[in-house]
């Protein structure tokens, strides 16, 4: 029997560990549950449901811009929709998942063939955390023959570096899995970094902790430093959370002493001027053609209000 969709919210609120893309998918995959167990419901009751769905959630996952602009994208359809029949509104919010995921999908491809025409045969990559769409350049350059070392870091407080050397492995790739805090000594190794995104904004980025660090470290060894995204994780700096809750202490210490205060976060911001340039969908682009085309982006009302 498959999971309801309650179970498929739970699973996307407690993800900590995937990459944006990865929990986007989750979250689809709960809304399509939601629309084929909901469609015989009244139609105020489903929309209520649906954006306490949304709220929950963007409440466990503030930083996922993926996951904003995918919500964005399902509240003006169901702001558009007149029918007042629940069947049709959960037929076009599947179908605007749908779009949105396989749009998404091809632009990871594009953004995939333009992060791999960067890396050279036999050189050195680093990269930190466990990025899919980082993952998915790594991949292209090897299927287009080039012969390469990635560097990986642990990634506290979850070492989600752990499971990136696992699927390198599987590919062949050899790896160098370095502790958080000897990440400078593998950035002077590097020919280049590659880092993820979970959230792009008109001149910042918010990636997991650690990543405003390597950048720094990358311009002082003048090593390119790169931020893979698609356009999916654009999203504007007033709706960037202000700050982040505190994690889970026991995650970097079970048991501290008593006097002994533990804070525990998941993502830092970085300032997009540390970039050599943003892969894009569209190329790589600079920090100011970024910035264009994020402040001509539209959102919807009732999604800003769940954010504040």
């Amino acid at each position: 029997m498959s999971e309801n969709y309650v179970e498929k919210l739970e699973e996307v609120k407690h993800d900590h560990t995937s990459g944006a893309w990865v929990v986007a998918q989750k979250a689809i995959d709960c809304l399509e549950a939601l629309a084929k167990e909901k469609s015989n419901v009244e139609y105020s009751e489903l929309i209520a449901e649906v954006e306490r769905v949304i709220g929950e959630i963007l409440k466990a996952q503030p930083n996922m811009s993926q996951l904003t602009n995918l919500f964005n994208a399902l509240l003006f359809t169901v702001e558009q929709e007149t029918s007042n029949d629940p069947v049709v509104l959960c037929r076009k919010i599947v179908g605007e998942a749908t779009r949105f995921e396989e749009h998404t999908r091809n632009a990871v491809k594009k953004v995939a063939k333009f992060g791999a025409e960067l890396i050279a045969n036999d050189s050195v990559i680093l990269t930190h955390s466990n990025s899919s769409t980082v993952l998915e350049i790594i991949k292209k350059a090897h299927e287009d023959g080039k012969a390469f070392q990635v560097i990986l870091s642990e990634s506290r407080p979850v070492c989600e570096g752990r499971e990136r050397a696992k699927e390198l492995s599987k590919l062949g790739i050899p790896t160098l899995y370095l502790i958080d805090a000897a990440i400078c000594m593998g950035i002077e190794q590097a020919d280049i970094v590659m880092l993820g995104a979970d959230s792009v904004s008109e001149n910042a980025l918010v990636n997991k902790i650690g990543t405003k660090a390597i950048c720094l470290m990358a311009r002082e060894a003048v090593v390119p430093c790169y931020a893979a995204c698609e356009s999916s994780k654009f999203m504007p700096k007033k709706l960037v959370p202000k700050k982040e809750p505190v994690r889970d202490p026991k995650q970097v210490w079970d048991n501290p002493p008593s006097e002994t205060t533990i804070e525990n976060y998941y993502f830092d911001e970085t300032p997009l001027e540390l970039f050599t340039g943003i892969i894009t969908e569209e190329g790589v682009l600079t920090p100011t053609e970024l910035g264009s085309k994020i402040r001509a982006h539209k959102m919807n009302p009732k999604l800003i209000q769940m954010l504040k």
